[in-house]
């Protein structure tokens, strides 16, 4: 049984999608996955009246129904999950695929309603069902259009059975008596070839999928309405997100160069101060102060170009194990001033990303993990691909985390109580980049920490298989 996967509408972003139309496109998914159980409780109701009520239908060709139920179902499973992987997912391949699993749902039900006794079997009004798909994925135009089929489908098999009533029609029967072994009739006998019975489930029955697409198109269209408030609203969001970006990096831009001129400065005057002079340690907090300055304006810096870089389409394949190997390099003489041994195992590692991203998530984990572990701990890279997937794992035996304060730690601008005690001035987003990063590789991060004893990040992405763009 093939698995579809569950779509979020976030992860179809840059698709070309309405958020509306990427909602549809999640429940395309749900619908294979409700249509694998609906298969399985057809089979179960054959049984059950076959074996449990001993009743008689043309049970070999209702059963080839269901099988071939189950081969379209696994191909639209398919189709769905490679469209998804290979990120072609389309407003019109999204309407398209709507379109014939309702068709196909249709015919299986006609032809399974044909084979268990026609407009003698009260499982007719199984026609309901794929209208209130087509209400759920359509205008209500299209969606009568669906009823209009499904009601010529309908009278096909009510008139269709009366008009050739021996050869064409499958009566059902039930056990009337086992010795000797008799069966009868299990609606009045012939009752598929009278016209007024033929005529009043018909129309019944023809009048059920209309009502149910009035109704479900009724709802429907509430819904649609506050989708698209829900979808302007989104609108105005990413508007605003993209005001901010362009905002932040502009003004990091224009504040890095007059306050670096203004750190430069200071560290000239305090070259020149004799080490008793007075005000000196004013001089020396100004230069701490604006070095944390540049430092805020660096985060910011990063944390805009996240946007920036997925709106670019700047993803290509990445290997990892190079990255943090890069990051070894620049780290390593912080860790030996503190007696920290850096251990670092990067294997063969390949994600499709966005380099400078990806730098910045390793060298925040690996910086951090230096920063806040004590002189003589240990800090510890690791880095390695599967099949199915890439981990990045950096451990330290740290400060740690309090617990009460995990739940945070990816929080904008939060740093934690011990974490200000150790090191005073910190932005608190470096953290928020690397949970930004994860999101944009649409990976995982898990985090485990006990106070004292040191802190370890594992973050998951999708093994790379090509360009993936970042769709």
């Amino acid at each position: 049984m093939t698995r579809t996967p569950s779509h979020d509408p976030g992860a179809l972003t840059g698709s070309g999608l309405t958020l509306t139309e990427r909602v549809l496109f999640g429940r395309l998914g749900w619908f294979v996955q409700v249509r694998w159980a609906a298969g399985v409780a057809a089979l179960a109701f054959m049984a059950i009246g076959w074996y449990g009520f001993k009743v008689r239908f043309a049970a070999t060709p209702a059963a080839i129904v269901v099988l071939a139920l189950f081969l379209y179902n696994a191909f639209f499973a398919l189709r769905v999950r490679s469209v998804y992987r290979a990120g072609r997912v389309s407003k019109a391949w999204v309407r398209g695929l709507a379109h014939a699993q309702i068709t196909f749902d249709l015919l299986a039900v006609a032809a399974l309603v044909h084979y268990i006794g026609g407009v003698e079997n009260h499982f007719i009004v199984l026609f309901v069902f794929p209208m209130i798909v087509a209400s759920e994925f359509f205008s209500t135009a299209i969606a009568y259009g669906y009823a209009t089929v499904a009601a010529v489908l309908i009278n096909l098999i009510g008139w269709g059975e009366y008009c050739f009533y021996e050869s064409a029609h499958y009566p059902l029967r039930v056990l009337a008596s086992a010795d000797p072994l008799r069966y009868e009739p299990l609606v009045t006998a012939g009752a598929g070839h009278h016209w007024v019975f033929v005529t009043q489930v018909c129309f019944v029955v023809t009048f059920a999928v209309y009502a149910a697409v009035f109704v479900a198109s009724s709802i429907s269209s509430r819904l649609r309405s506050r989708e698209q408030e829900l979808e302007d609203a989104y609108e105005d969001l990413r508007s605003l997100e993209s005001v901010k970006s362009q905002f932040m990096r502009k003004t990091s831009h224009e504040l890095r160069s007059p306050v670096g001129a203004v750190q430069s400065l200071l560290k000239a005057a305090l070259q020149q101060m004799p080490p008793e002079a007075r005000g000196r340690d004013l001089v020396d907090r100004g230069v701490a102060r604006t070095e944390s300055m540049l430092n805020l304006i660096d985060d910011l810096l990063r944390y805009s170009r996240l946007t920036a870089a997925v709106k670019e389409d700047r993803f290509e394949p990445v290997e990892l194990a190079e990255i943090v190997r890069g990051a070894a390099d620049l780290f390593r003489p912080r860790a030996e001033e503190k007696g920290l041994r850096l251990e670092v195992d990067a294997g063969p590692a390949s994600v499709v990303g966005v380099r400078d991203s990806l730098g910045d998530l390793v060298n925040n984990l690996v910086s951090n993990a230096i920063r806040y572990t004590p002189d003589g701990g240990t800090v510890t890279v690791q880095v390695g691909g599967t099949d199915d997937h890439v981990r990045l794992v950096v451990s330290d035996t740290g400060i740690g985390i309090a617990p009460d304060e995990l739940p945070r730690v990816f929080d904008e601008f939060f740093r934690g109580e011990e974490a200000k005690r150790v090191f005073a001035h910190g932005t608190g987003l470096g953290m928020s980049i690397v949970k930004r990063v994860v999101e944009m590789h649409h990976g995982r991060i898990d985090v485990a920490s006990e106070p004292g004893r040191g802190t370890q990040f594992t973050v998951t992405f999708p093994q790379s298989r090509g360009h993936g763009g970042g769709s």
